[in-house]
């Protein structure tokens, strides 16, 4: 009868057959893929890097790489004191680094990528500064900070009423002074330490040994003239954009937090400069394992090409400079490609001793022990 189907013969048969089993096999490859197994890897990290290791794309690398990392901050010199359990631990620098691994017993370390250290103010700010000499605007369109034309104003208690001009107002009693986190737990605050001490030291890197008086009573002002410190390394970056320049007029950060930003937002609004102290110091973002699962994560963060160019992304620069010039350029950032104007940081031992002075000058002036970074700062760990 016309409009029927074929007859059921061998050939149909092979041909369902063939189908069922393409479809078990399609079913089984499946069932493979979403049943992958992953080694979890849990990380204690600066509060300034949670936003990379919570991106989607990391993750999803890690775990097309076996892994499946999360990570929790910490202040960065207290990170290696009590892991947890931790498979690695992630400070902002070499020398906190050192002191991980002292801490831990582990002599592996990893240095995936690294920032310079920046200021960013508002225009008004930064005019009233350029006014009194310290903020200069270069030929590249670039801002340059005078450190020691800075100390210079701290020295005479200016405060920002006292700037030339009527760029900040009037009503503004603040002395003029940098905003940094706590020198006790932080590791951005440990790198305007070494800054200011290598400017009050005569411009000389500080040997190991007992911390010269003046230097340290100097800079331990400073930081106490602040108030209240914040807890981890990105609330103040958050209080600035979030509070304006009457809460914040002038804050020390990682230049990764400022393109991370600008690239993934919230941005920052047009009116936020970006400056470079003169002198800066690159503050070298390490990884030290303290199991085989972290130390792969170290390894993987060094040498996969797509997690450094992840990396770059959230405004790291890594080994592949090109990654982080052509982000400049891709989103035009007024950020120097080349920072030539940089100090190195002491040895461990004469870093952790000028900290340790700051810290005893903390305790002597009454002011309240720092809060952990886990109460404090901004939580981490899985996507959410």
């Amino acid at each position: 009868m016309p409009g029927l189907p074929p007859p059921f013969g061998r050939h149909s048969t092979w041909i369902v057959v063939g189908a069922a089993a393409v479809a078990v096999v399609l079913v089984a490859i499946g069932f493979v893929v979403f049943t992958r197994e992953t080694t979890p890897v849990e990380g204690v990290v600066g509060s300034e890097k949670v936003a990379f290791f919570e991106d989607e794309r990391v993750q999803d690398r890690f775990e097309d790489l076996g892994y499946a990392v999360t990570v929790r901050p910490r202040g960065s010199r207290l990170l290696g004191e009590r892991t947890d359990g931790a498979d690695f631990v992630s400070p902002g620098s070499r020398h906190l680094a050192e002191r991980a691994q002292e801490l831990n017993s582990v002599s592996t370390e990893y240095l995936p990528f690294s920032t310079p250290m920046v200021l960013l103010g508002y225009e008004p700010v930064v005019d009233a500064l350029e006014g009194a000499g310290v903020a200069v605007r270069e030929e590249d369109g670039t801002w340059s900070f005078d450190m020691s034309a800075y100390l210079d104003l701290t020295e005479e208690r200016t405060r920002w009423r006292d700037l030339p001009g009527d760029s900040v107002s009037s009503s503004n009693r603040n002395e003029v002074l940098v905003r940094t986190t706590d020198p006790r737990t932080s590791n951005s605050a440990a790198m305007h330490a070494v800054v200011l001490s290598y400017l009050l030291n005569g411009e000389e890197v500080l040997a190991p040994g007992p911390v010269d008086e003046g230097v340290s009573e100097t800079i331990s002002r400073l930081f106490l003239a602040q108030g209240q410190p914040p807890e981890s390394s990105q609330q103040p970056f958050e209080q600035f954009r979030d509070l304006g320049a009457g809460h914040t007029p002038l804050v020390w950060v990682y230049e990764s937090q400022y393109v991370q930003a600008m690239v993934n937002g919230p941005e920052l609004s047009d009116d936020v400069v970006v400056l470079y102290p003169g002198p800066t110091v690159f503050s070298e973002h390490a990884v030290v394992p303290l199991t085989g699962a972290g130390n792969e994560v170290g390894r993987l963060l060094t040498e996969d090409p797509e997690l450094q160019e992840l990396a770059a992304a959230h405004g790291f620069r890594t080994d592949d400079t090109a990654q982080f010039g052509t982000l400049v350029e891709e989103y035009g950032l007024p950020v120097r490609t080349q920072v030539t104007d940089v100090v190195h940081p002491p040895t461990y031992e004469a870093l952790e001793a000028l900290l340790t002075s700051i810290e005893d000058t903390y305790e002597a002036s009454g002011a309240r022990p720092p809060v952990p970074e886990e109460a404090g700062g901004r939580g981490g760990g899985g996507r959410g």
